[in-house]
């Protein structure tokens, strides 16, 4: 959860990325550009920002567990350095979304179900290498995929409501998106865990943990399955599977109830357009 105003800030602000990137193919082509230029044009503002910033910066990494936060590195790297690792985001996105088709776009946005996965994916990937470069707490949280889930769940809701499908196809994407997005965190957990890479994702570090909900004490030897299946896998594939379940359906619950006051499914609007009319009786 957010601690500071500049947590809750940066939040919104990647909520925001998110919702761009999760839409973006239907946006019309003018608009497409406009946002790929915009997104180049951060990754300009970022590199000017890294120029200009001197020094070494150390920050801790925090994680949580059942919602207890604990820290298991002290990342210590130059501070230009996030800076610079979003000045190559910036450009390699906006780069890449300028190359994009009209038809293109449009045959990508029939792949909603990938699209989400995809910029989940890339968050985490953006998340740990925040996290090594030792960037803000703020910047690191926001990473994060937890907070996705409800808009996950409202652009999913959106897709399946043109195709006229209700809440079974959603609770089935919502599963298979929540696996996908938390197995990759769970298979970097292990990697990270056993070769002691760092981050919040790295484990091994947490020999004495006590249960949130028992306030037991629990013992691991550093970099043990043991430890990485209880504190990693088991969490990631079992708990926030079914969080994510729930956030999901919740924003998709949400986005029908005002898309439902403002116009049908387009499979609806299609029927009506072809129904033929009746025919007058004659009189």
């Amino acid at each position: 959860m957010p601690r500071t105003s500049s947590d809750a800030l940066a939040g919104l602000v990647v909520w925001l990325l998110a919702g761009a990137f999760l839409w973006w193919t239907r946006l019309p082509g003018r608009w497409r550009r406009a946002a790929a230029l915009l997104t180049s044009g951060g990754g300009l503002i970022a590199l000017i920002l890294a120029i200009n910033t001197e020094g070494v910066r150390e920050a801790s990494t925090v994680g949580f567990l059942l919602g207890t936060p604990y820290v298991t590195e002290q990342a210590s790297a130059s501070a230009s350095l996030p800076y610079y690792l979003l000045t190559g985001i910036g450009l390699l996105l906006g780069t890449a979304a300028l190359a994009v088709a009209d038809d293109t776009a449009a045959r990508l946005g029939r792949h909603w179900l990938a699209t989400a996965i995809t910029l989940s994916l890339l968050l985490t990937a953006i998340r740990f290498t925040l996290e090594k470069a030792a960037a803000p707490r703020a910047w690191t949280w926001a990473a994060g995929i937890t907070f996705l889930a409800p808009l996950v769940g409202a652009f999913f809701a959106m897709n399946l409501r043109e195709q006229g499908k209700g809440f079974r196809q959603l609770a089935g994407a919502l599963l298979v998106y929540a696996y996908a997005a938390r197995g990759a965190v769970a298979a970097l957990m292990l990697v990270a865990s056993k070769e002691g890479l760092g981050s919040h994702y790295d484990v091994s570090s947490l020999i004495r943990v006590q249960h949130p909900l028992t306030g037991r004490v629990h013992e691991f030897v550093p970099g043990s399955l043991a430890q990485i299946l209880s504190l990693g896998l088991i969490p990631q594939l079992v708990v926030w599977p079914l969080y994510t379940l729930l956030a999901g359906l919740l924003g998709g619950g949400i986005a029908w109830t005002l898309l439902g006051s403002v116009a049908p499914p387009r499979s609806a609007r299609i029927t009506r357009a072809i129904a033929p009319a009746p025919a007058r009786e004659d009189r």
